[in-house]
């Protein structure tokens, strides 16, 4: 083949590097403003606006992207799940994002324990996968849930249990990366090549030639993840691993593309034992001690976190390990191949603390699910600390020192003289066993004077770590935080050596530049600054106690838990796409950024919000998920209703928010309607009119509703006996014109526990309107149900409903949209029937007899009671009843939200959220019967299973004993 003439190369290179990659990529290109908004932030302080973005489907893609890059002297920066502290993951070259597509696992050797990944998997997937093989990849990551193994390798990751398993360096085998010229090169024990024996020299020569240097100038703690990790390379005339390297070099040296790890057996028994102390100096000051027991996990937990994670609904009710007002916890974990050598271990340590300077109670958790919510405190540390609103927050900037675990006490105390010094506050928490200090200082970086301080304080802290012989980064990278100081902590010879490895990897300097190597200063390109200013928005929800629309959407850490799939609810469009844009952080950071005078999004009209906001289902599982608590439900609601405010509600919002009154007009010629609706010819005209897909048949009216059951059943009643007074029952629309039966079932149940059931005459709570952003006319409705509830709520009457997200809508939007005490009155006695019977049968048992058929039953909760209250009433309740024959279903969300999956553009997003959990559960369900709580959820089970799920009440109410 002849090779290109130069007139032809010239004309390549004329190209913009975007043609150019979406002819050779086969992954997504994406140069959009909204891609490169999203993507200009990670999980630290900083935000810079990439080029653009590629996610790459293939190594032959990765190939294309340097081939280009390098052509053009674009920078790439390589990213996992963007969950990096230190602004790792952020630059202003092109951002290529490996973990959508680059996920694959490959198979298991059982023999040698060993397994090939590529760089997208998720660790948690991954242990998920092995378990049923009794193994697990060891590194256990707070961010376990998303983070992904390239971004382990990259920041050479550790977590909890490091001082018995290591770094993730100690659990990889091999890595495949593509260098800077486009080279695929494998190092370690698979294999070498002849690119690899050319950097493996090139390593052997800097580490001889800085061998003394090195010994003297790398601190003698377990975690030191600063620079290019030299110490791990041997004395001069051992061999050279280069993966001892690759590991923490932040993508700076070469882009990961699949790695060969190590597995490990998982624990066979494992216990808690939870030290709770005054402050965090006494909780230090017994970690030496506890050392000498062999703890596979030592872990601080301070005050402030602890606080907010009670003031967080989901992780509050896993807090029943707390005792009193502790100023710190110490979460201490031993393992065990035998119960009984477990326990031996046990008691003598919790013995000994029980005299400890402090410890003022000791706490065993000997269960896995106890033991779980402990870790759930622990692990939500960050996202916690961060859940306060306002510009003052715990920022990371010097989140990651370590020293020698036996200095760590005196190391906290200077520490904390820096602090006091500055006038900051700070959260702590830590991995206690190995010295490793997470510090959070209260921080304004709005604030001209607060960034000089973070400066300063960074410095000081700086000196410190030298002064204890430890390190500035403890695990989770320098990035641009701490770049900048690595010449104090090594010294100009060592950074010369350094600067050599970059060479050697990466002469063009074109791997995510600014990191290690030639750092910017830590206080360049943040997310916030003295120049910020977010745009002030009338608002029809009540934003005022997170300082605003904007407020509430800058309250993200960027933590992503909102790209978790294996467990809770959040967030179910991210579950179905695995696509960045539609996680819970990007739409606040759209809607941040919008609201900002950043130039990047034009404010709420901007047309690309409209695209970030689409797959936001409404679920309001980041309401409790998130740590922070960023409510996209509600933001998206009122962003529809700024949209629609300046262009007019379109015909199909219309549609949906009119759909009570529609259907109260269409129940006086039932069988007229149902006739006519479930024709093609008319699903037809729907679906073209309205953008409702004629698969899902539209909803059959009830014979009769349930208001006209419920005249004529108070005739039959008469005047009875109610010893336990009043109940007032809120009839939704779905209830009274399309599923009376439910109606019927909860009154049964009510008046059976000896209720006097009321059914005021109220209007739809509004709950399609506000998903429509038709928040004027939600009001109205509200403010008429309000009128009519507000003298029951007044004289302490419940307010009890059997559609989750009509009764929750009283409970959660009600008084955002009104901040009357009224709209408060009737929020506090609003609850669901599930709630209204747990409480009453655990107060008194026998208030209803039951006599359940032999039928198991598999149970599924709606999003939004798993969010606002939880589904543990509603399975406590059918216990009530059926005993162990109810499980609940680890589902997350069935994908219909209302109208959402009844949308033609969306039907198949639904329908894969569905398929990711659920609906195999209920195909898989043997004799079990599906027992659900909300309309949505039974219509979507139905059409996609052919399964028909009945109300939680209708089958406590066949199992009355009346």
């Amino acid at each position: 083949m002849n090779a290109p003439s130069h007139q032809s190369t010239l004309s390549h290179c004329a190209e913009p590097l975007e043609k150019r990659l979406r002819r050779r990529v086969r992954g997504d290109v994406r140069y959009d403003k909204l891609s490169r908004t999203i993507y200009a932030t990670d999980a630290s302080i900083y935000e810079i606006v990439p080029v653009g973005v590629v996610l790459p489907k293939s190594v032959d893609d990765v190939v294309a992207v340097i081939d280009e890059c390098r052509a053009e002297g674009t920078p790439i920066i390589p990213r996992g799940a963007g969950t990096g502290l230190t602004g790792g993951a952020v630059g202003s070259g092109l951002q290529l994002d490996l973990s959508r597509y680059m996920n694959r696992i490959g198979a298991i050797n059982t023999d040698t324990r060993t397994i090939d990944v590529e760089a997208g998997v998720v660790l948690d997937e991954l242990n998920a996968h092995v378990a049923l093989y009794g193994l697990h990849f060891a590194p256990d990551l707070a961010t376990s849930s998303r983070a992904t193994i390239g971004g382990m390798i990259a920041n050479n990751s550790c977590g909890a249990r490091s001082i018995v398993h290591g770094r993730t360096v100690d659990h990889v085998l091999s890595l495949t990366m593509v260098l800077a010229d486009g080279t695929v090169v494998t190092f370690g024990a698979a294999g070498t090549g002849s690119g690899a024996e050319k950097i493996e020299r090139g390593l052997a020569r800097i580490r001889d030639d800085n061998f003394d240097e090195i010994g003297r100038r790398f601190p003698q703690i377990l975690r030191s993840s600063g620079g290019y990790g030299l110490d791990r390379l041997g004395s001069p005339g051992e061999p050279i691993n280069a993966v001892n390297i690759l590991c923490g070099s932040e993508g700076t040296l070469g882009v990961v593309v699949g790695a060969t790890l190590r597995l490990t057996p998982l624990p066979r028994h494992t216990g808690l034992i939870v030290l709770h102390f005054r402050d965090v100096l006494q909780a230090l000051g017994a970690t030496p001690a506890i050392l000498s027991h062999r703890p596979t996990a030592v872990e601080l937990v301070d005050r402030l976190i602890i606080e907010a994670g009670l003031a967080n609904p989901v992780v509050a009710k896993q807090c029943g390990f707390l005792s009193g007002n502790p100023g710190a916890l110490l979460i201490v974990e031993l393992q065990d191949e035998r119960a009984d050598s477990l326990r031996t271990r046990m008691e003598p340590l919790a013995h000994q603390m029980e005299s400890a300077d402090g410890c003022y109670a000791v706490v065993r958790v000997p269960d896995s699910v106890g033991q779980l919510g402990v870790w759930n405190l622990r692990t939500a540390g960050l996202g916690l600390l961060m859940s306060k609103p306002g510009d003052e927050q715990p920022y990371a900037f010097v989140e990651d020192s370590a020293v020698d675990p036996t200095r760590l006490q005196e190391y906290i105390q200077r520490f904390t003289a820096i602090l006091d010094r500055e006038g900051v506050t700070a959260g702590y928490y830590a991995h206690a066993s190995v010295g490793c200090i997470h510090v959070r200082p209260v921080i304004n970086l709005k604030q001209a004077d607060d960034v000089e301080r973070i400066r300063r304080i960074a410095e000081a802290v700086c000196d410190l770590a030298l002064e204890f012989g430890g390190a500035m980064t403890g695990e989770h990278g320098d990035g641009i935080v701490r770049s900048c100081w690595i010449e104090k902590m090594y010294g100009p010879r060592i950074v010369n050596a350094f600067r050599d490895v970059k060479r050697l990897f990466d002469p063009d300097n074109l791997m995510n530049p600014h990191k290690i190597v030639d750092p910017w200063p830590m206080t360049e390109h943040l997310r916030f600054g003295p120049s910020h200013r977010q745009h002030e928005v009338k608002t029809a929800f009540d934003f005022t106690g997170h300082g605003g629309m904007a407020g509430l959407a800058q309250m993200c850490s960027g933590v992503g838990q909102c790209r978790q799939t294996l467990v809770g609810t959040m967030c179910p469009s991210f579950v179905a796409t695995g696509d960045e844009r539609h996680t819970t952080r990007a739409r606040a950071n759209a809607l941040r950024i919008a609201l900002s005078n950043r130039g990047l999004l034009d404010g709420l009209s901007d047309p690309h919000l409209g695209e970030v906001m689409d797959l936001c289902i409404g679920c309001k599982a980041c309401k409790t998920e998130c740590p922070t608590g960023v409510d996209m439900a509600r933001l998206k609601s009122e962003y529809l209703f700024q949209r629609n405010l300046a262009r007019g509600a379109g015909r199909r919002e219309r549609f949906i928010a009119d759909l009570p009154q529609r259907l109260a007009r269409a129940s006086r010629w039932p069988r007229l309607f149902n006739a006519a609706s479930q024709s093609k010819l008319l699903r037809g005209v729907v679906e073209r009119r309205y953008g409702l897909d004629r698969r899902i048949a539209p909803p059959r009216l009830a014979h009769r509703t349930f208001r006209h059951w419920f005249r004529r059943h108070q005739k039959r009643r008469g005047d009875v006996n109610a010893p336990r007074g009043d109940v007032v029952f809120f009839v939704d629309t779905w209830t009274n014109h399309l599923n009376p039966e439910i109606g019927m079932a909860a009154v049964r149940l009510m008046e059976a526990a000896g209720f006097n059931v009321l059914c005021p005459t109220t209007l739809c709570c509004g709950r399609p309107a506000i998903s429509q952003g038709l928040l004027t006319e939600a009001k109205q409705l509200a403010e008429s149900n309000i009128r009519k509830l507000a003298r029951f709520a007044g004289a302490g009457t419940p307010i009890v409903g059997v559609e989750p997200s009509c009764i929750l809508t009283l409970v959660d939007d009600y008084p955002s949209l009104f901040r009357f005490n009224a709209a408060r009155r009737v929020a506090g006695q609003s609850m669901m029937i599930e709630s209204f019977l747990r409480r009453l049968l655990d107060e008194n048992p026998n208030a209803i007899r039951f006599d359940p058929p032999e039928t198991s039953l598999l149970y599924h909760a709606h999003c939004h009671q798993k969010a606002l209250v939880g589904s543990g009433d509603g399975v406590a309740l059918l216990r009530y009843a059926f005993g162990d024959a109810v499980s609940e279903i680890d589902s997350g969300c069935c994908g219909m939200a209302g109208a959402f999956g009844h949308e033609v553009e969306h039907y198949e997003t639904a329908r894969a959220i569905g398929e990711h959990r659920l609906f195999p559960a209920v195909r898989d369900r043997g004799e079990a019967a599906i027992a659900v709580s909300g309309h949505s959820c039974s219509v979507q089970i139905d059409h996609h299973t052919h399964v028909r799920p009945r109300h939680v009440v209708e089958y406590l109410a066949d199992a009355l004993v009346e």
